[in-house]
């Protein structure tokens, strides 16, 4: 029997090392989707409760421990609150106009949170919690609860 010696050559020591650059770059690409995160940073995000009394802004207190999600595994610390009379979008059939007319005795309450969040490509996350602007969240200390909606986030 004859044996056939392999010859390598400097033609197939370049195609071998294109297949590796190509396999690094897209492993490199598709990593960071299976992967959890990126990395842990602190982020502020403004949450908007719509329609509640005054007692309800004045329970919130400036370094309150919240959560934000339904299993109170998820929270932040509050860094700012502000409350503003509701207003409400109001159709003038006289004049055939719409207004913004004050709600009496209703407040939007603007919570500013600061929280620990893993920061990926896809998707900032407090714990399980999702903080996406237009989210539905929930805000609850002690003493107080409610749903509202992420409005801005800074990281």
């Amino acid at each position: 029997m004859s044996e056939k010696k392999i010859k390598f050559t400097v033609i197939d020591a370049v195609i071998i090392l294109v297949i590796l650059a190509a396999l690094a770059i897209g492993v490199k690409k598709v990593m960071p989707m299976f992967m959890n995160a990126d990395g842990d940073e602190k982020i502020d995000f403004t949450v908007l409760i719509q329609k509640e009394d005054i007692g309800f802004a004045d329970a919130i207190t400036v370094g309150d421990n919240v959560t934000v999600s339904l299993t109170e595994k998820d929270g932040g610390t509050v860094k700012d609150v502000k409350a503003e009379p509701a207003v409400t979008l109001a159709y003038n059939s006289i004049d055939g106009a719409y207004s913004n007319e004050i709600i009496e005795g209703k407040y939007d309450v603007y919570i500013t949170i600061e929280a620990e969040a893993s920061v990926s490509d896809l998707a900032l996350k407090t714990g399980g919690t999702a903080v996406k602007v237009g989210a539905e969240i929930p805000v609850r200390g002690k003493g107080y609860a409610s749903m509202g909606y992420v409005i801005d986030i800074n990281d």
